[in-house]
């Protein structure tokens, strides 16, 4: 009889650890799935603060440009007027600073978009407007920030929807005799 009361006894232990242990692993569980639920809003929340930096920084260079009358003027008659001839030395290095920091940003675009966190509309519309600045940028000897942005460029001409814009193909027939103002001495990725 004693011998039976002692089974009972650890079949009573062996069933409690079993049920904790299905107790314990139900809440591991249930901590994962909020846990999953908590990075997917905090994805979502970074990716609204992303495009809300992204936005501001737009919309204070743009500004910038605005209220200063000579640059303005500059990009003028660089992107509207066409009139590259009426550049001097000294305005071209200006645009060169503005184009490498251009693509610097575009290059950023690439990296945001395959992280994730741009999407496919905003990321062709950049690729558009950096393979529009390809002939400037080759001309000024502005160089690419990485093989990766240079490639996603490549790739989006490539496309057969792809059309060239009217300024690059203006500033490319203008600038197939001339020689650049800046002989990319001072750029790290500027290889003879």
């Amino acid at each position: 009889m004693r011998l039976i009361l002692i089974n009972c006894r650890i079949m009573k232990t062996s069933t409690f650890i079993t049920l904790s242990t299905a107790t314990a692993n139900v809440g591991v569980l249930i901590g994962l799935v909020f846990l999953i639920f908590e990075l997917r809003q905090n994805s979502a929340i970074a990716l609204s603060q992303i495009r809300q930096e992204r936005t501001l920084s737009v919309i204070d260079e743009y500004t910038s440009y605005a209220q200063d009358e000579r640059f303005s003027d500059l990009l003028s008659r660089l992107q509207s007027d066409g009139d590259f001839g009426s550049i001097t030395k000294r305005e071209w290095q200006q645009i060169r600073y503005y184009e490498l920091a251009r693509s610097v940003r575009l290059d950023d675009v690439l990296f945001q978009h395959r992280q994730g966190l741009i999407d496919d509309g905003l990321f062709r519309f950049s690729m558009s407007i950096a393979a529009s600045r390809l002939p400037l940028w080759k001309w000024l000897n502005v160089g690419e920030p990485t093989v990766e942005f240079a490639e996603a460029i490549e790739a989006h001409v490539d496309e057969d929807d792809f059309k060239q814009s009217k300024f690059a193909a203006m500033f490319s027939e203008w600038s197939a005799d001339k020689d650049s103002p800046n002989l990319g001495i001072g750029s790290p990725t500027v290889f003879e």
